[in-house]
């Protein structure tokens, strides 16, 4: 008889634990998952870059106006991001090493929000002298860029580096010592609806593009408050 209560104590003690597990998979939704990650909001940056002219609102730095043009033709400027959550970048489409993993890592931001209207990628070419519209068309198709998503954008080589420089505090120029090459970032810069600078990733380093989707979804959930 004390063996069979022992039992059915340890059947209740064990079992009601599974099924609460189980209704929770099965009915319950995770509300907490993206907080555990990362319980605060992303830092806003503003940084003062050497010799650049104030691009603020209320002391916050801001992505300055821009006017550059996309594989189609088409003139690409600030208005097309308002509202809009995007990603930039800095590449070239003879780059034979940085630039492919960096693409095929926005890639993987692609897939990850490609339903998402509110969530573009912006990026720039360091050499507009060789990437015209046609080779940065071609680019994209090469990595099956979403062009509803993306504009691969070229323009004045003066312009762009400046946007690089004052805009998103990133290098980008030629290489002194190889006139052939180019020095530019390898980072993704994360910009909210708002023009601010919310974060910075390496573009070359998987972990670093996973904390990038990751924090992608909380800016995201900022925007729910």
């Amino acid at each position: 008889m004390k063996t069979a209560v022992k039992v059915t104590i340890l059947a209740i003690a064990f079992g009601i634990p599974i099924l609460i597990l189980l209704y929770l998979n099965i009915f319950g939704e995770n509300q907490y998952e993206l907080e555990m990650i990362n319980p605060t909001e992303l830092k806003v940056y503003s940084m003062k870059a050497v010799n650049c002219e104030p691009n603020e609102v209320d002391s916050i730095h801001r992505i300055p106006d821009f006017a550059f043009i996309n594989q189609d033709r088409d003139t690409v400027t600030a208005a097309d991001y308002e509202g809009k959550i995007y990603v930039a970048d800095f590449f070239f489409a003879t780059c034979p090493d940085i630039c492919k993993i960096m693409t095929n890592e926005l890639i993987r931001v692609q897939q990850r929000y490609k339903e998402n209207p509110d969530i573009k990628i912006l990026a720039h070419t360091v050499t507009p002298d060789k990437d015209t519209p046609e080779v940065l068309k071609a680019y994209a198709e090469n990595y099956r860029a979403d062009l509803n998503m993306w504009n691969f954008v070229t323009g004045e080589k003066e312009a762009i580096y400046e946007q690089a420089r004052c805009g998103y505090f990133v290098v980008a120029k030629p290489d002194e010592s190889n006139p052939n090459d180019f020095i530019h970032s390898d980072k993704l810069i994360l910009v909210d609806k708002e023009k601010r600078i919310r974060g910075y990733y390496s573009g070359t380093d998987p972990e670093d593009v996973d904390r990038l989707i990751t924090e992608i979804a909380l800016l995201l959930k900022e925007y729910e408050k």
